[in-house]
């Protein structure tokens, strides 16, 4: 980096206060950070920041004297530790909540996060370890120790890619920020990373929900290749904000949970868990809008229309009453009300969809046709 990465700013924050910070929201308040070049610049800051800093005096000699000095400050009570470079600072709370509770199920494990196969940081490493990391040599690393194990090692598949994201070049720094803006919606890995584990088996809803997601992207797209900058009013339409990747990911996770018993619900709570608020909204309203429907064309609506388009794997563009709604009430009389307001929800969002993007709703989607 050519930079003193620990001082480096992501957004209004430091790199290790972003460290930092990751653990305190998981409720961990015994952090050590273990410093060495520019110890006296970084100290107040890691102070400031509700960490403990200790300094190793013999850091040049590489990274394991700076975990053996950390790991001689762990408490004598704890089960284990996690272990996280300080350039990597943008893991999930939810993350480390995933690893946390498989830890507390398997403190004797090591547990090793893993994004599409690939081990990231921070493993938990339990407490027996500890005597034989210190008596590792300079000639080792912790590693080489850690491969030792294999038999004691845990892997922990997460969704999470920023496990993997460090600050090593200028490049790697510039997409940890553009990361950083993004981070409360999953990217397109990460969707996929989800899909591919809870729809594994799932081929009928994954040709669902890849049509729903072309379908939204579709309609998204004519919407703003045509935007309307509007007076303030409770009439008008302004689509400047929809984000195109928030619909992709609501559209791609709407059934991430289809099997289960109001699915909505259960996928909206598990996006939830996995630290996604925003995919979590637009998932629990997939099936029916939130009272009262938005003014504005919102990305939730565009889900929600988009998964009226699309009957299984079969794209209907036309919304004919006749046909298919008279047959949901044909099949749940009982549900007779709740069809109708879909109904009239999917009516209302096509005309605006229609009136935004000066096309058809069959001419915005001929190409899936």
């Amino acid at each position: 980096m050519h930079e003193y990465k620990p001082l480096l700013k992501i957004g209004k924050l430091t790199i290790i206060e972003h460290t930092i910070g990751v653990f305190q929201k998981c409720n961990i308040s015994d952090i050590i950070v273990v410093t060495g070049h520019n110890q006296k610049k970084i100290e107040p800051v890691i102070q400031n920041a509700g960490a403990r800093s200790v300094f190793n005096k013999i850091f040049k000699e590489g990274m394991l004297s700076s975990i053996q000095t950390g790991v001689k400050q762990i408490c004598s009570e704890s089960s284990g530790f996690l272990l996280l470079p300080v350039d990597i600072p943008l893991v999930r709370p939810s993350t480390l909540k995933g690893i946390i509770s498989i830890a507390k199920k398997n403190q004797k494990h090591i547990i090793i996060p893993k994004f599409n196969k690939e081990p990231g940081h921070p493993p938990f490493i339990p407490a027996w370890l500890i005597p034989k990391i210190l008596k590792l040599k300079d000639d080792s690393n912790l590693g080489a120790l850690l491969l030792s194990l294999k038999e004691h090692q845990k892997d922990h598949t997460v969704h999470d890619s920023t496990i993997l994201m460090d600050a090593d070049t200028p490049k790697a720094y510039k997409t940890l920020k553009e990361k950083y803006n993004t981070i409360d919606i999953p990217d397109k890995n990460e969707c996929l990373s989800i899909i591919n584990t809870d729809l594994k088996e799932e081929e009928n809803i994954q040709s669902h929900v890849k049509l729903v997601t072309k379908t939204a992207i579709m309609l998204a797209m004519a919407v703003r290749a045509n935007p309307v900058i509007t007076k303030p009013g409770k009439n008008n339409l302004d689509t400047i904000g929809l984000d195109v990747d928030l619909i992709y990911a609501g559209a791609l996770l709407h059934d991430i949970k289809r099997k289960e018993r109001n699915h909505a619900q259960s996928g909206a709570q598990y996006l939830l868990s996995l630290g996604f608020p925003k995919v979590a909204d637009i998932i629990s309203q997939h099936m029916d809008l939130n009272l009262p429907l938005s003014d504005n064309l919102t990305e939730t609506q565009i889900v929600y229309f988009a998964d009226k388009l699309c009957n299984g794997a079969m794209l209907e563009p036309d919304l004919d009453y006749s046909r298919r709604f008279k047959e949901k009430i044909r099949q749940t009389p009982h549900a007779k009300k709740i069809i109708l307001k879909r109904y009239e929800h999917s009516v209302i969002i096509q005309n605006r969809i229609e009136d935004l993007a000066k096309k058809p709703i069959k001419s915005i989607l001929s190409m899936l046709i």
